[in-house]
């Protein structure tokens, strides 16, 4: 494995941090490239990288947790939930929308990010209620319910959802249900940037990508991480100390199959709860990958070997995903050997 990375590296093709770990035991920690261009600070495997769409396997969490808590259910309506907090009146067409159908692409709802200012906004400053707006009035792309489509739009609907049954900030109640009890503690959600030293965000080496506020990101694509604390995730779902044993094979059941393309256009079935579907070698495979401007991100969790590969970098025009299978590869062809 560290084979493989050092001459990724040394091809300027891998930018950021990697763990791999099975049963416990660490494969590869391994950081390359720099998280400040500008000022020469290096990556290491202790560096806070920015994790994009892997932000919605703890949005989804989150709401099975509180809906273990009876404070919601996966087939309400998402309207009552958000009039009059952030919208003055649902659509028409948002009303037989459910909470299930937001958080697994099956609500038809356009994704925000495919509208033409959404990147040149992307850096500014702005509240739940706006980012909402910014959609509400968009037709839907399909009857809820009757396909598969990525939408960030229902991920930040989400998020709404989680603040106004608990009444508490998105990134306070992920503290409080996820990060504190875990003790992910480089992990978490600002409304600004990361804490001082993050990964700063390359669209290519050598071309600085724009800030990103988290207010804008939300709880889409928000949360920062390393990749330790995303290996102390996953590995949270195989001792269910994440969430309760049926909680945690709901998070992972097919909820909607995927275009015949693949999810995302990456090898896949069917999409859960915030975990793209797929089977490695014949082995189960939970994956999600993350993609926001000036950074690409990888989390694939085997369950059943208990083997975690986590992929950061601060580089867009990263391979995380194809890094982080071959590294799953690795780890399951050389487990026979290890058994």
């Amino acid at each position: 494995m560290l084979e493989y990375l050092r001459d990724l590296a040394a091809k300027k093709e891998f930018t950021g941090s990697v763990l791999a770990v099975r049963r416990g035991v660490v494969l590869a920690r391994f950081a390359a490239g720099e998280a400040d261009e500008e000022n020469h600070i290096p990556n290491t495997p202790d560096t806070v990288y920015r994790i994009a769409s892997v932000t919605k396997q703890f949005t989804s969490m989150l709401v099975l947790k509180l809906r273990d808590r009876g404070l919601l259910g996966l087939n309400d309506p998402i309207c009552p939930y958000l009039v009059p907090s952030y919208i003055k009146a649902c659509p028409k067409a948002w009303r037989p929308i459910t909470i299930r159908e937001i958080i697994t692409h099956t609500s038809g709802i356009p994704d925000i990010q495919e509208q033409p200012d959404f990147f040149e906004k992307l850096s500014q400053p702005t509240t739940t209620r706006r980012l909402i707006q910014r959609f509400v009035h968009k037709p839907l792309d399909f009857k809820p319910g009757t396909c598969w489509k990525y939408s960030n739009s229902g991920y930040i609907l989400a998020g709404a959802i989680i603040q106004d049954v608990t009444h508490k900030p998105y990134g306070t109640v992920l503290h409080k249900l996820i990060t504190g009890p875990l003790q992910l503690r480089n992990t978490g959600y600002s409304r600004g940037n990361p804490p001082p030293g993050y990964a700063k965000g390359y669209f290519a080496l050598g071309t600085p990508a724009p800030p990103t506020s988290g207010s804008q990101a939300f709880s889409a694509t928000g949360i920062y991480s390393t990749v330790d604390d995303i290996v102390r995730w996953d590995r949270a779902f195989g001792s269910y100390k994440v969430a309760p044993r049926p909680t945690v094979k709901q998070a992972f059941t097919p909820q909607a199959e995927c275009p015949p393309s693949g999810c995302l256009n990456l090898p896949s079935t069917s999409y859960a709860f915030g975990w793209i579907v797929d089977r490695l070698e014949g082995h189960r495979l939970r994956y999600h990958p993350g993609l926001l401007q000036g950074y690409a991100a990888s989390n694939m969790y085997l369950p059943d070997d208990d083997i975690e590969v986590a992929v950061l970098s601060n580089v867009e025009n990263t391979n995380t995903n194809g890094i982080a299978r071959t590294l799953a590869t690795m780890a399951l062809d050389s487990s026979a050997c290890a058994d």
